[in-house]
């Protein structure tokens, strides 16, 4: 009989006869070597890691892919029939524990190989260095799936991609393309700055221009308002001076109606006292014909009809006198002494005619006179004082 108390992270199987009689972790028992088999399996995480660099991609360029893979046990009875977990009295557990693990990295990573290769000859070499995160979740879906990791007892507790890089060459060319991008976008965005710059002088420019345009139009606008102003002035000045001229006019016509009506009331006062004469003649003559009866009443009238007559006649003698003097008036004094001159003698008319001179004496420049003229003039002067 043997004693052997096992680790706690240690997952133990006791079998006899083929058979499962007992199992657990970290189990302390005695066992018989002869009748009796023990399997230790791990019940820890262990972290796998891979390198793939024998991958093409779908253009023919070689990638490496580089990962590491987080699993453990979980159905430790499949396990035992898939992988070697007996135990040896001769070999250290954890050697052996670690052997075994080992086989069972190798198998994931077979199937995790075959799985990257499916991928990465599915895309180009551009496409797929930017895919890491895109691959670990395809490889962690897909193994979630696959039978065989099924079959070998064990669950993927996550995959990582470290990295998916090109070979040398392909880098470099990869890097060039870049690079060549990158000094591309920059002279991209100079060009875009000069051009922007170049943009903002056109608008600088043109709103200018447009200024400079509104400016000129709103000065025209002020030149049309003068010059409507101007006009407005001229027509109001034209239409006073029509309306002026239009007062004046009517002034005149009423004037000349005025005139006009005092000249026709006066003929109209004439032609009265005429028609009124003649009826009176007419009235005297109808009584007349009445008989002596009425003769001396007829003869009355007859006398006032004849003093009214007078009266009348009288009145026209007064206005043929008033004509008279108001021709006299308007004669000509020099038409009169001229008519008068004709009367007078020559010495007479001389001595005038040197009143005359005398009287425009500041019109006159040099005047000689004779001493038997100078006589003549002066008793003409005499004479015509006297008279």
């Amino acid at each position: 009989m043997k004693f052997k108390k096992f680790d706690p992270n240690d997952y133990v199987m006791v079998v006899k006869n083929g058979k499962i009689v007992r199992q657990g972790l970290g189990l302390s028992l005695f066992y018989n070597e002869l009748t009796t088999n023990i399997m230790v399996a791990p019940s820890t995480a262990f972290d796998g890691t891979f390198a793939f660099d024998d991958l093409v991609t779908s253009d023919y360029q070689r990638v490496c892919v580089q990962g590491v893979t987080t699993y453990m046990l979980t159905d430790y009875e499949k396990a035992v029939q898939m992988l070697d977990f007996s135990y040896n009295r001769g070999v250290a557990v954890r050697e052996k524990i670690g052997a075994t693990m080992a086989l069972l990295e190798k198998r994931i990573n077979n199937i995790i190989k075959a799985i990257i290769i499916r991928e990465v000859s599915r895309k180009d070499v551009r496409t797929i260095i930017r895919c890491a995160d895109e691959m670990a979740k395809v490889i962690v879906d897909k193994l979630a799936d696959d039978e065989s990791i099924g079959k070998l007892g064990v669950s993927i507790v996550a995959v990582n991609i470290l990295g998916i890089n090109p070979n040398a060459e392909t880098r470099k060319a990869l890097e060039a393309a870049a690079r060549e991008q990158i000094l591309k976008e920059q002279d991209d965005a100079i060009y875009m700055r000069r051009n922007a710059a170049i943009e903002q002088e056109r608008v600088i420019k043109e709103n200018e221009i447009n200024t400079e345009i509104k400016v000129a139009e709103k000065e025209r606008e002020k030149e049309e308002k003068e010059q409507d102003m101007l006009r407005y002035i001229q027509q109001c000045q034209l239409d006073m001076k029509k309306e002026e001229q239009e007062r004046e006019q009517a002034m005149k016509l009423n004037a000349m109606k005025s005139e006009l009506a005092m000249t026709t009331e006066k003929q109209e006062k004439e032609l009265e006292l005429k028609r009124k004469a003649v009826a009176k003649r007419r009235e005297i003559d109808n009584e007349e014909m009445l008989g002596k009866i009425e003769l001396e009443q007829k003869n009355k009238d007859l006398t006032a009809m004849e003093a009214e007559n007078a009266k009348i006649k009288a009145d026209q003698e007064a206005y043929a006198v008033e004509g008279i003097v108001r021709a006299y008036n308007n004669l000509n004094v020099a038409l009169v002494e001229a008519f008068a001159m004709t009367q007078m003698d020559p010495a007479t008319i001389m001595a005038r005619g040197f009143m005359s001179i005398g009287e425009n004496a500041g019109k006159i420049g040099n005047f000689n006179i004779t001493p038997d003229l100078l006589q003549t003039i002066t008793q003409g002067i005499k004479t015509t004082v006297q008279q």
